[in-house]
């Protein structure tokens, strides 16, 4: 049996705010935290400083360590009742004080770091589908159809369905306390398999107040453009404009250590189940044209085709031995159009099959 790969690409990092709306959830239940935080080797002392982060594979084995403990199947779900301003750190006094829901969720993608960078952020036009999960209704200039997507770089598949379903359930209540009133979106998509229980169907309904579709690419919640015009009934924007220059600095501070080796590899890896992975794509994240890109890559001995090489190489090989996805899962989330491209690609890298080298690796 060949040595168990170790896992080079980042998690990404969480916020103690984050972190600790899912212990507000166990300690709630009853659950015992002290042998759970030891065994992540975390402590209180880490969890009381709101300013603090954790590595993002810590936080995947504590949620781990809390749903195994909490027998709890939708723990992530009911982590949302939990949710207020400060979960999102500065970001959601931020949100607070937006005129309207439309700006707050532009406020989402430039400092959604620092509540986490365990995921990512995409708003789109959308259609609707019906029962059969099929497009019933395209958008209009009249009633246009947007969606929010999230997408989790998680690879523990359990960790990830609770870590979506409190992202998207936290939403939605945070946008009803946000609006001042009942905030439904027209419809919501997950990734996640139907659950087998009619109890538990029954609560994904009660939570989102509508339609909910199970098995499909995104998880997402669809809405109506026309409800970006909501009202905030606590805007302010003088504040807004003092928060919004405390968080670029605290961006600053906490990220500018990374080199930009570092940085471009974390957004390939955030980027490649959505398959946006192209240079220019990762330099406009940056902020920079992708010539600048091409040219701080060279100044440190690599270039970006190199640098999504090795990073897919490191997913493919930690999700092959240490997760249970099939190899359909394991092609979308490493960004190819179809497991034969993953299939020939990997065979041309590692100089064998996917199949083969998870019977010879797979870790128990």
């Amino acid at each position: 049996m060949k040595n168990k790969p170790q896992l080079l690409h980042s998690l990404g990092k969480a916020s103690v705010p984050a972190v600790n709306q899912y212990l507000q959830l166990a300690k709630a239940q009853g659950i015992n935290l002290d042998q759970i935080l030891k065994t992540v080797e975390l402590s209180e002392t880490d969890l009381a400083d709101n300013d603090a982060m954790i590595s993002g594979l810590q936080f995947q084995q504590l949620i781990a360590q809390l749903v195994k403990y909490s027998k709890d199947p939708l723990f992530g779900l009911h982590t949302a009742q939990f949710v207020q301003p400060g979960s999102y750190n500065v970001l959601g006094y931020i949100c607070m004080n937006c005129t309207t829901l439309g700006e707050a969720l532009t406020k989402i993608q430039p400092f959604e770091k620092l509540v986490g960078d365990m995921g990512t952020t995409s708003i789109e036009p959308a259609s609707l589908m019906n029962e059969k999960n099929a497009q019933i209704a395209e958008s209009d200039n009249e009633n246009a159809i947007l969606k929010i997507n999230w997408n989790c770089i998680f690879t523990d598949p359990l960790v990830r369905r609770h870590m979506i379903d409190n992202c998207l359930a936290s939403w939605v209540t945070f946008a009803r306390y946000l609006v001042g009133k009942n905030y439904d979106p027209i419809q919501v998509s997950l990734t996640r398999a139907k659950p087998d229980s009619k109890k538990e169907s029954l609560e994904y309904q009660q939570l989102f107040n509508c339609p909910v579709f199970y098995s499909q690419p995104n998880n997402s919640i669809f809405f109506y453009q026309s409800m970006l015009e909501l009202p905030l009934n606590k805007g302010n924007k003088q504040i807004l404009s003092t928060l919004e220059s405390l968080a670029e600095q605290q961006i600053k501070t906490r990220f500018q250590h990374q080199t930009i080796v570092d940085q471009v590899t974390q957004l390939i890896q955030k980027n490649l189940p959505t398959g946006r992975i192209n240079q220019v794509y990762i330099a406009n994240l940056m902020g920079m044209s992708a010539k600048t890109l091409q040219r701080k890559l060279k100044n440190e001995s690599t270039n970006f085709q190199q640098l999504l090489d090795n990073t897919r190489r490191e997913m493919a090989i930690y999700l092959l031995t240490n997760t249970p996805y099939i190899m359909t899962e394991i092609s979308e989330l490493l960004g190819f159009s179809e497991p034969r491209s993953f299939h020939r690609w990997f065979l041309k890298v590692i100089g064998e099959t996917p199949g083969n080298y998870r019977k010879s690796s797979f870790v128990e």
